[in-house]
C-alpha cells in the first residue's frame, strides 16, 4: 500500500469550518494531512483515529517565509503548549491537529479571528481573484470580437469553442466566490457583534467541485472528438501543454518549499521563484512551438483534385498545402495549391456543416467577407444547390458552391469551366 494519497480539495480561506470537518473525516478514514499543493492535498496513510483539526491565521505571513520565521515559531510553540501539533501551512493559513478528546480551542476571540480572516482574504483571495476576473473578461471579450469577425474560424475550431464555452462558467464561478464571501462576511459581522461565532460556509467548495466535473467532462469530450475526427495532434498538444503546465507549477512549489526549509528570506525566496517561473515559461513556450510541428496531423495528403489537371490551368508541377480544423458543428479543410516556379494559384475551402441549415449560413458568411458583390449563377450544371461567382480586377475569380451540408469556396488565378467546378465540388465530398 502506498504511504501517501493525493486528493483534489477546493476550499477558500474563509471556509475554515468546512476545512476542519473534512480533515477530521479523512483522519477517521486513516488519512492525515501532510502538505497542501497548488492542486492536490497530500495525505499520509495512518491507522484510523479521531483527530481534531483547527485552522488559524497569520495575516502577515507569506508562502515564501522561511520555516524558522520567529512569528510562525512562536505560534507553533504556543499551540504545542495547548496540545496542538502543526500539520502544515497554506499561505496565511496554519493548520494544526490534536488527538485529545476535548482540545483547548486555538481561537477564543471571534473578533480577532474575523479580523485575521479579513486581512488574509484581502491578500490571498480578493486581489488574485480580481486579477483573474479581469483576465477572464478580457479573454472572453477578445474571443467574442474575434469570433464576430471570423465566425467560421471559431465554429470550426474545437479548442476555441471549448474555451469559449468554459470562460462564461469560470466567470460565473468567480462571481459566485465573491458573492459567497460577501454573504459570509455579512453574516459573520452580525454574529460576532452579538457575541457569537464566525459564520460557517462550504458553498465555494461545492461550486468548485461542480466546476471541476464540468471541466473534466469537457476536456474528455474534446479529446474523444479530436481523436475520432482525425485531429489526434490537437488533443495530444492540449494534453502535453496541460501536463507541462502542471509540472511547472509542481516544480515551482517544490523550489519554494525547499528555499523555505533552507532559511531563505521572503524576498530572496520570491525573487528566485519568479526568476525560475520566467525561465520555465520561456522553456515551455519553446517546447510547445516544437511540439506544434511534431504533433501535426501527419504528412500532407495529395489534394482531391490536382490543379494541374484542370482545363485552363498551366501545365507543370504544383505544390499543395492542406490544413484542417473541426468542431462538433462544423469542419473546415483548406487546400492551397501553388504553381511551382510560377504565379498561378488555386485555393479551395470546404466547410462541412453538421447542423441543419448551417451550410446556408456558411455561404452567407463567405459572401459577406469580400466587398465585391457575387453574382448568382446557375447551380444545376455544378451539382450544387446554389452557386455564386465574382471576378476580381487582378484577374482572379472566386466561386461559392453550396448544398444542404457542404459549402465550398474556390479561388483561382485562371478561368474555371463548369466541368472544373463540378470536379472540385464533387472532390470536396
Amino acid at each position: 500500500m502506498r504511504e501517501y494519497a493525493y486528493r483534489i480539495e477546493s476550499f477558500q480561506p474563509f471556509e475554515f469550518e468546512a476545512m476542519e470537518r473534512r480533515l477530521s473525516r479523512m483522519a477517521r478514514r486513516g488519512f492525515q494531512l501532510d502538505s497542501i499543493g497548488s492542486l492536490f492535498w497530500k495525505y499520509r496513510r495512518e491507522a484510523p483515529r479521531p483527530t481534531a483539526y483547527a485552522v488559524t491565521y497569520l495575516p502577515q505571513g507569506s508562502p515564501f517565509d522561511p520555516q524558522d520565521d520567529p512569528e510562525m515559531e512562536a505560534l507553533r510553540e504556543l499551540c504545542a503548549e495547548a496540545g496542538w501539533e502543526k500539520a502544515c501551512d497554506w499561505g496565511q493559513l496554519q493548520i494544526y491537529r490534536t488527538d485529545r478528546e476535548r482540545p483547548v480551542p486555538l481561537e477564543t476571540d471571534e473578533s480577532v479571528r474575523l479580523a485575521a480572516i479579513r486581512r488574509s482574504m484581502r491578500r490571498s483571495f480578493l486581489l488574485p481573484n480580481a486579477v483573474l476576473l479581469l483576465l477572464v473578461l478580457f479573454e472572453l471579450g477578445w474571443l467574442f470580437f474575434s469570433g464576430s469577425a471570423e465566425p467560421l474560424a471559431l465554429l470550426s475550431n474545437a479548442a476555441a469553442m471549448l474555451v469559449f464555452a468554459l470562460l462564461p462558467v469560470v466567470l460565473l464561478l468567480l462571481l459566485l466566490h465573491f458573492a459567497a464571501y460577501a454573504v459570509w462576511l455579512r453574516r459573520s459581522l452580525r454574529s460576532v457583534a452579538r457575541g457569537g461565532r464566525c459564520a460557517s460556509s462550504g458553498f465555494c467548495r461545492r461550486a468548485d467541485t461542480v466546476f471541476l466535473v464540468l471541466v473534466l467532462a469537457a476536456a474528455a469530450s474534446f479529446a474523444v472528438f479530436s481523436a475520432a475526427s482525425g485531429q489526434g495532434g490537437a488533443a495530444s498538444y492540449a494534453l502535453l501543454y496541460f501536463l507541462c503546465f502542471l509540472g511547472m507549477v509542481a516544480a515551482l512549489n517544490s523550489l519554494r518549499r525547499r528555499l523555505s526549509r533552507e532559511g531563505f528570506s521572503r524576498g530572496g525566496n520570491r525573487t528566485l521563484v519568479i526568476a525560475a517561473d520566467v525561465a520555465m515559461a520561456i522553456a515551455l513556450a519553446v517546447v510547445m512551438v516544437f511540439a506544434s510541428g511534431l504533433l501535426s496531423d501527419g504528412p500532407q495528403a495529395p489534394p482531391a483534385v490536382d490543379a494541374g489537371t484542370l482545363e485552363h490551368a498551366p501545365s507543370g508541377a504544383w505544390d499543395a498545402f492542406t490544413t484542417k480544423s473541426a468542431s462538433p458543428v462544423l469542419s473546415h479543410v483548406r487546400v492551397r495549391q501553388y504553381e511551382t516556379g510560377g504565379d498561378e494559384i488555386l485555393f479551395c475551402d470546404v466547410y462541412d456543416a453538421r447542423l441543419p441549415g448551417l451550410s446556408g449560413w456558411c455561404a452567407n458568411q463567405l459572401l459577406a467577407e469580400w466587398e465585391e458583390p457575387y453574382r448568382t449563377e446557375n447551380a444545376a450544371p455544378l451539382s450544387a444547390d446554389a452557386a455564386y461567382h465574382v471576378s476580381f480586377p487582378t484577374g482572379r475569380e472566386s466561386w461559392i458552391l453550396a448544398d444542404g451540408s457542404r459549402t465550398v469556396r474556390v479561388t483561382a488565378s485562371f478561368p474555371l469551366t463548369e466541368a472544373d467546378l463540378a470536379r472540385l465540388f464533387a472532390g470536396a465530398a
